[in-house]
């Protein structure tokens, strides 16, 4: 299974700043909101960042069950993580748009440690983290649920921080850039 950001990201493609505030199901619901999805890539054509794949397989729904279920019952430190990572993600919009990697990277991380602090973390994704930062990255997190998975660094020299994370465990090396997302074509 996969969240509302898999599934938004592969229709739209690109890079893209979403908001989910209110929506609640998968499903397109009268009650509900839409998304708001924020077409970010054509801003910021060549980021800096390298992707690791840690080799390692994980359920989203089960990584993201337990903050789930605390959130719904209105756990007061689940809910205040979110909320600075929503506002994360507004000073983050600011950096990528001034290419002003330095602060992104240290956004990207306080991210994480916010993500990582409510369980969606795990050792291998703790691990390359440690490696891309120690080889320079200026800021990694996890890239989806954790538990293994994919791993994000912003780094000056993106080939050597992938380098010292390949050579530290990593099984696959990404070096993402946006595509196109959903193409509709009539026959």
């Amino acid at each position: 299974f996969c969240g509302l950001q898999d599934q938004h990201m592969a229709v739209f493609g690109g890079m893209n700043l979403m908001d989910f505030r209110g929506k609640e199901q998968l499903l397109l619901t009268s009650e509900e909101p839409l998304a708001m999805v924020e077409q970010l890539a054509h801003y910021s054509p060549s980021t800096p960042l390298i992707a690791a794949h840690s080799g390692i397989p994980h359920d989203s729904g089960k990584v993201h069950r337990t903050p789930r279920q605390r959130w719904l019952e209105g756990d007061h430190d689940v809910i205040s993580r979110y909320q600075a990572v929503s506002q994360l993600a507004a000073r983050a919009k600011r950096a990528l748009l001034a290419a002003d990697w330095p602060t992104l990277g240290i956004l990207m991380t306080e991210n994480h440690r916010h993500v990582a602090a409510l369980g969606g973390s795990g050792p291998e994704n703790e691990h390359l983290i440690d490696v891309a930062m120690q080889a320079g990255a200026w800021g990694a997190k996890l890239a989806g649920a954790g538990g293994g998975g994919t791993i994000l660094a912003l780094a000056e020299d993106p080939e050597a921080v992938g380098r010292a994370m390949m050579a530290a465990g990593a099984e696959q090396l990404i070096r993402p850039a946006p595509s196109p997302g959903l193409t509709v074509t009539e026959e």
